[in-house]
């Protein structure tokens, strides 16, 4: 052997190997499905993470690409056009600024008509974003020198759904919103920007807006996001320092006011890089999930080590052989070493398919907020981890039983097997060793699945301040070409509720501008009748518009007064319904019944309020409750000089809602019949996306923790089913001396519970440290929770005993008589 080279020597292992699993199928088999699971559920969670954490931005030098948003990532400040334009000339940190706002947007024309998400945005969007199209061209400053505009660029997924991916695309005509444009790009396949990636309706058109130096309207007017491009070796920190620097020169010259307490309020901002942006929400979440399942392969790992040092017992003699004849401990070590990598690649082979489908479940659930779902893959660099991730596997696994068969007692194993011996002890030292941190592993994992649950059960008690059951939405947006006056707005979108209301099975239908949950609402300023408006204090409320029946429809509790009905229209007294939030904020210890304010403060109509409502939950499940005031829809062209074109119906069935989806299409057919109807879900659905991410890490979490606890089962089984095999003579002559069964039963069933014990112990310990990295994932309980800590390890501990009760009944059955004759 020493004489062959290493690449021979290799060759010779592998083969031996072959021949040895071969011959031992049944376990070459089990350890194959255990390494399956552990490493294929690694592969698929590591294909997330590097999917979504670590693979490029389908933008031109990705890393330079930022956002300018709130304080706090989850906080958005929005810009105004003249802060867009003017940031990049009075700042030393950015090459380029894009301002970008989202609508919806009408294609009709030639097929089905459809809604989609459009965004409007300044001529440079493509080129800070620095994507250029797939087909044609992006915008470029002559698209808007004249003025007007009428081009636009479309994304991949609507070319190829609405126009069959026709590569004569460009040039053609489109009606959006009832106007004409010409396309004159295509963008690549999955491009979007950062705003779509949590969104479940990307944009996927784009239109250029006109930007006139003389004429870039109020610094208040905020309703563009900034998206920005840094100069070379600029850092987002060194930006966002530069931002209130700029704001104070802003608020020094005139043009925007600070906060009364000198605070910059609206104004403060920093500097995001767009992975950040993307990624910031679940980057926390995905790497837990990373964490947690390298757990499950230690635990595996142990399980097949258990499995090997059991082998050992009947392989010493061969080993021991081969010593004899010359071979060397390093030989040794280097065979056993090459079953295990051998072994450990066939379950990484396995654990692809496992991979695979685990991806698949993923897409199923598909988690409305998990970005860049639709990228991941089981790609090259997924492939190497994989291999990668066997080898290392295949040694851990393999090491401990390797060193310990490698110094076999020639003498005694050749002459009588070498039934006992300190080798023996240590093998059951080990053996027990891994039980025991099988079993810590599985506490930490089921702690941590058993805090998720109990969070999510919270989540689900929450009150979101309306029911779902049974109710439909369904998107309408009507366009000015079709629609130019704001009356004429207030008409269509009252006879759409009217015409579906006649709808044999609808209890209820009204209008909403923004659905509950489906996206954030945005606030307006107001003024209180009676006070002084103080700017800095800024006075205001989540805008919501709304029509007669949507509170009845989304089933609002009213705690006074009365909701916005028919009667409240464009030539009656203005009204307002408030949530209770805005009472107590601004009416506190005072019926608000009665009272007045404006929107805005230029001298509108006052609105009077003739209701409150209980707060709805709008932006998000766990939110601060905010204040919202509810406008009645026909009123809004006196307040704000227009009404929503946009607004989603809501319909209270009696029976199952998806089954009205149909006859509301035709309803609205039957008054415009060019007008899109999108958007058609259920709120049960519409809900149950609140809480997809939670819902989705609990789950995972739950299936990994019920994977450890059956490999630790099986583990803690196998271990006292062994030593119950090897003490079979000994439990014999206790029985011939007189010892019951009862106190053999309870002799094993100790020795397992034991290790039980210490597993527990151990697991709890690991527990208290590792729980604290779930705080910002559990809602409702604390990462101690009691219930959890004592519910959970008095699980596990009786399926530990379950474990090892047939192993002890065995052992208490066995036949004193027989076994001392096989003795």
């Amino acid at each position: 052997m020493d004489r062959l080279s290493p690449l021979d020597v290799t060759r010779q292992n592998v083969r031996h190997a072959v021949r040895n699993l071969l011959r031992d199928r049944s376990f070459a088999a089990i350890t194959i499905l255990t390494l399956a699971l552990g490493i294929g559920a690694n592969t698929a969670v590591f294909s997330l993470v590097k999917t979504t954490l670590f693979s490029p931005l389908p933008y031109g030098d990705a890393e330079r690409l930022t956002l300018i948003w709130g304080p706090d990532r989850g906080e958005s400040t929005h810009l105004s056009l003249r802060e867009v334009y003017t940031y990049p000339r009075e700042t030393q940190s950015f090459a380029d600024i894009a301002g970008y706002q989202e609508t919806d947007a009408s294609f009709t024309g030639g097929q089905e008509p459809e809604l989609i998400r459009a965004g409007s945005a300044t001529p440079n969007l493509f080129e800070v974003t620095r994507t250029p199209a797939m087909l044609g061209r992006v915008f470029s400053p002559a698209d808007t020198a004249g003025g007007t505009s009428d081009v636009i660029v479309i994304g991949h997924g609507l070319w190829q759904r609405r126009f069959g991916g026709a590569p004569d695309i460009i040039g053609r005509s489109v009606q959006v919103n009832g106007r004409t444009r010409t396309v004159i790009g295509v963008m690549p396949e999955g491009f979007r920007l950062p705003m779509d990636y949590s969104s479940l309706r990307p944009t996927e058109a784009w239109i250029p807006e006109v930007v006139n130096p003389s004429n870039l309207g109020a610094w208040g007017n905020r309703s563009y996001s900034g998206l920005a491009r840094l100069k070379d070796h600029v850092s987002p920190a060194a930006a966002s320092s530069e931002l209130p620097l700029v704001a104070a020169q802003w608020v020094k010259a005139g043009y925007v006011r600070a906060q009364a307490d000198g605070s910059l309020g609206g104004l403060a901002r920093r500097v995001i890089p767009a992975h950040e942006f993307i990624t910031g929400e679940v980057r926390g979440t995905l790497l837990i999930l990373f964490g947690s399942v390298a757990f499950v392969l230690l635990i595996a790992c142990a399980n097949v080590a258990n499995l090997q040092l059991a082998r050992a017992d009947v392989r010493r003699r061969e080993v021991a052989l081969r010593a004899a004849l010359g071979a060397g401990r390093g030989q040794i070590v280097s065979q056993l070493l090459t079953e295990s990598v051998l072994l450990s690649i066939a379950g990484a082979t396995a654990g692809l398919a496992v991979a695979w489908a685990g991806l698949l479940i993923v897409l199923t659930l598909r988690p409305a907020n998990l970005p860049r779902l639709d990228e991941t893959s089981l790609d090259a660099a997924v492939l190497f981890f994989t291999a990668l991730l066997a080898v290392i596997t295949g040694i851990l696994f393999g090491l401990l039983p390797a060193l310990q068969l490698s110094k076999p007692d020639v003498t005694g194993v050749l002459k009588d097997g070498g039934r006992t011996g300190t080798a023996g002890r240590s093998r059951q030292l080990a053996r027990r060793g891994l039980v025991v941190l099988q079993l810590a592993s599985s506490v930490v994992l089921a702690l941590a699945a058993g805090l998720l649950i109990r969070s999510l059960v919270e989540l689900n008690r929450i009150d979101l301040g309306f029911n779902s059951s049974n109710v439909l939405t369904a998107q309408l947006q009507v366009p000015a070409t079709d629609y130019p006056r704001p009356a004429d707005v207030v008409r269509f979108h009252r006879q759409a509720i009217e015409q579906v209301a006649q709808i044999p099975g609808v209890r209820a239908v009204g209008s909403v501008r923004v659905l509950p949950l489906a996206r954030t609402i945005g606030d307006w300023s107001i003024k209180i009748e009676g006070r002084p408006y103080v700017p800095e204090e800024n006075p205001n409320g989540d805008f919501q518009a709304v029509t007669p029946g949507y509170f009845e429809a989304m089933g609002l509790k009213l705690a006074r007064g009365r909701f916005i009905s028919g009667a409240d229209r464009e030539d009656t007294m203005p009204v307002a319904v408030i949530n209770d939030t805005m009472a107590a904020r601004y009416w506190p210890n005072e019926d608000p019944l009665g009272r007045q304010f404006m929107m805005g403060t230029d001298d509108k109509p006052w609105l009077t309020i003739v209701g409150v409502v209980a707060t709805v939950r709008h932006n998000a499940v766990v939110e601060e409750p905010r204040a919202e005031m509810y406008i009645a829809h026909s009123q809004l062209p006196g307040h704000i000089g227009n009404a929503p074109r946009g607004m989603t119906l809501v319909l209270k069935t009696d029976g199952n809602p998806l089954a009205m989806s149909g006859q509301v299409r035709d309803a609205i057919r039957a008054i415009d019949r060019n007008l899109p109807v999108s958007g058609i879900r259920a709120m049960d659905d519409v809900a149950a996306d609140a809480l997809a991410q939670p819902r989705f890490v609990t789950f995972l979490l739950a299936l990994f923790a019920g994977t450890a606890l059956t490999l630790a089962s099986i583990g803690i089984y196998g271990t006292i089913s062994l030593l119950v095999s090897e003490r079979t003579q000994e439990m014999g002559i206790r029985l011939a001396l007189g010892a019951n069964k009862p106190a053999i039963l309870k002799l094993v069933l100790g020795q397992g519970m034991m290790l039980t014990l210490i597993g527990l112990g151990l697991g709890l310990a690991g527990a208290v440290l590792l729980t604290r990295t779930l705080s910002g994932l559990v809602y409702g309980v604390g990462t101690l929770d009691p219930l959890t800590f004592v519910a959970v390890p008095a699980l596990l501990a009786l399926v530990a005993l379950l474990a090892c009760f047939l192993p002890a009944r065995r052992a208490a059955s066995v036949d004193p008589i027989t076994t001392l004759r096989n003795g």
